[in-house]
């Protein structure tokens, strides 16, 4: 494993390389949160931070402030929203939500949205991370049926694609399961959250009943 791939060092190329995509902040002033804050911040559930996320916040909480993780950039605290409550501050209430919302016994953790996509949006899970101690970044669409997938291995790699700091191919959502730095972490991701490596339409869930 390359370490500058990963975690807390990818982001440090992140914050040296700017933000050139137009979907990226405009971070020219960035809002670090204090170490003091982040000593004492947790995951819900009082679970440690991901080390990209714990490096992200020491260069700037207001980008994650500003698409729906929380109210105040200095002081973070998380919400609890589902998968289902998450899709519908993403898509509005039009009857996607509800769909989603059936996904939650399998998926049952706390949703954390990000940008991306038109019929597709993006949201971090928080439900088992890797063994890099990174969360999967789902993708969901509602251009057919309501569908989820495992997108990236981790908030590391989403934002590096975002800063078109390390250069990804995607064909489909699932790409990165065959990367040859990434497919590892993919794979861990695919099997905690049982969604596997191809991602699953709503009608797959019957078997869940």
């Amino acid at each position: 494993m390359n370490e500058d791939m990963h975690g807390a060092a990818l982001i440090d190329r992140v914050r040296e390389r700017g933000w050139p995509t137009c979907e990226a902040p405009d971070l020219d002033e960035p809002v670090p949160v204090a170490p003091e804050v982040l000593d004492r911040l947790t995951l819900p559930g009082g679970r440690p931070l991901p080390p990209s996320l714990r490096r992200w916040l020491a260069f700037d909480g207001s980008w994650l402030a500003a698409v729906g993780w929380y109210d105040d950039p200095a002081e973070p605290r998380f919400g609890d929203r589902g998968l289902g409550a998450t899709a519908e501050w993403m898509y509005g209430d039009d009857g996607t939500a509800g769909m989603f919302a059936g996904f939650e016994k399998l998926l049952p953790a706390v949703c954390l949205p990000l940008v991306g996509g038109c019929d597709s949006r993006r949201l971090l899970y928080l439900g088992s991370p890797d063994s890099t101690g990174e969360y999967p970044v789902l993708v969901t669409d509602t251009d057919d049926l309501a569908y989820v997938a495992v997108m990236y291995p981790g908030l590391d790699v989403y934002l590096a694609d975002l800063a078109e700091v390390i250069d990804l191919d995607f064909d489909d959502y699932t790409s990165l399961a065959s990367h040859p730095e990434y497919a590892g972490r993919m794979a861990e991701h695919a099997e905690n959250t049982e969604l596997g490596p191809d991602g699953l339409e709503f009608p797959d869930l019957d078997w869940l009943d």
